[in-house]
């Protein structure tokens, strides 16, 4: 074989060598660029899941706070209306005792009366209309022996009934909180009903 053969089959093979080296870095390149791509998907993917969890959270979040302020929104307006519901009654039923006031003071202090000889303490407005002179006229029509013990300050309006330290509560406001407390229940289902959810 001649020198130019054999530079010729070096070429030759050199060339062959070449493309093959050619041909499984573009093969490598493929499985490096096919795994980059899987990958790609992969991590794409991933975070596209994990995005649209955190905006789920994130949109029961305000969901949740929406409920909320719209439970606190309905709760106040409940309330509004219920604070308003118990200043007319009281306004009312401030006017229906004033009235007839002789006549509905001595029913309350019977009503009331465990031994109908209690010392009874009168809030200036009803010391003013009343006074010592109801007291007597109460003991003389229902033989009681009640005894008036002037004025207090501690109540706005009604009576306190006192006898050995005890001490009973039948101002207006006690009376009324004692009966709206009892009702309560009955009041918010006649102003709210059909608004539960």
């Amino acid at each position: 074989m001649s020198f130019q053969d054999i530079l010729n089959k070096i070429e030759q093979e050199a060339q062959r060598r070449q493309k093959a080296i050619i041909q499984n870095a573009q093969l490598e390149a493929e499985k490096i660029l096919e795994k980059a791509k899987i990958e790609m998907n992969q991590e794409s993917d991933r975070l596209v899941l994990q995005r649209t969890k955190e905006s789920q959270l994130l949109v029961q979040r305000m969901l949740a706070e929406a409920k909320l302020k719209g439970k606190g929104m309905i709760g106040k307006i409940k309330s509004d209306a219920y604070q308003k519901v118990k200043s007319e009654v009281t306004a009312a039923f401030s006017e229906k005792v004033l009235q007839s006031q002789k006549k509905w003071y001595t029913k309350i202090i019977l009503n009331h009366s465990i031994s109908k000889d209690e010392v009874i303490l009168m809030a200036p407005g009803e010391a003013n209309s009343l006074g010592e002179k109801f007291i007597k006229q109460l003991n003389t029509e229902n033989k009681t022996s009640f005894r008036y013990g002037g004025v207090t300050r501690e109540i706005e309006s009604g009576l306190l009934l006192k006898k050995d330290g005890m001490i009973l509560n039948l101002s207006l406001n006690s009376l009324l909180e004692d009966t709206f407390r009892q009702n309560e229940s009955q009041i918010s289902q006649m102003l709210f009903k059909g608004t539960e959810k």
